[in-house]
């Protein structure tokens, strides 16, 4: 199991493991159980960043920052996955022309305009908060987003006939599930309470639909639409704790 973390490690951060690693699919398969387990050790590096950040700047500054430090641990590979998504969904082409242009390397019109609000959109959600509340959703948001990259591809058909995204998806086992999601519910009620356990069940309703509305147009999924579900699932949870946490106390 060692040689399939470091794998992890290797392809999904910029770790520096100058090693060659034994690759067997099948075994990096079962990986996905500790992809939010991934995602709890991205967000202690980014909150204990985060937090010396916040005795160094101000608030908008520190969330710049801390956005950009994620981008750059995990190398934007998911911010691109999100790009290619949109570029290829918002192009109102035939599912194979969809398909090819999410495999194209450069950026497209949309792909440019949904990092630009994703990435705006996500700087005020978080500034939404105050400082210790910051830190606490930095230290979970890796965490929910890598539980809804598992949660996306389970039960999913691959939409391309060879791809690295066909070592998840529609391969995840209901064990890995569970567990998976299991991780992430009880670490997000631990840090954020009863509030965060609502709000990732609410995340986890709006991914099915988006899961559901790709599906439609692409007849599956693939790699780049794991990584929009990682990106988006952070700003719809962003987005639905929030909403709880201001207007709760009027519905509950």
């Amino acid at each position: 199991m060692m040689n399939e973390i470091l794998l992890m490690l290797q392809f999904f951060t910029v770790a520096p493991i100058h090693k060659e690693l034994p690759y067997d699919q099948v075994r990096f398969t079962k990986t996905a159980v500790l992809l939010p387990i991934l995602g709890g050790v991205i967000g202690l590096l980014e909150g204990g960043a985060a937090l010396l950040l916040q005795m160094l700047f101000g608030p908008i500054s520190s969330v710049l920052f801390i956005l950009m430090m994620d981008a750059f641990l995990t190398k934007g590979i998911h911010l691109d996955g999100l790009a290619d998504t949109c570029d290829g969904l918002f192009s109102r082409s035939d599912r194979k022309t969809m398909l090819e242009i999410m495999k194209d390397s450069r950026l497209g019109t949309f792909g440019a305009l949904s990092l630009l609000f994703y990435l705006l959109l996500k700087a005020a959600l978080l500034l939404e908060f105050d400082r210790v509340m910051i830190l606490k959703l930095v230290l979970l948001l890796a965490v929910i987003g890598r539980s809804m990259m598992v949660f996306g591809a389970f039960r999913s058909v691959y939409a391309r006939p060879h791809g690295f995204g066909g070592i998840y998806i529609g391969k995840i086992s209901m064990l890995s599930l569970v567990i998976s999601s299991g991780a992430a519910l009880l670490y997000s009620q631990a840090l954020l309470g009863s509030s965060a356990g609502i709000s990732w069940f609410a995340v986890c309703f709006l991914i099915f639909l988006m899961k559901r509305f790709v599906e439609k147009r692409l007849g599956g999924i693939t790699g780049d639409v794991l990584g929009a579900f990682m990106e988006v699932s952070q700003v719809l949870f962003l987005l639905v704790y929030m909403l709880i946490e201001k207007f709760g106390e009027y519905v509950l």
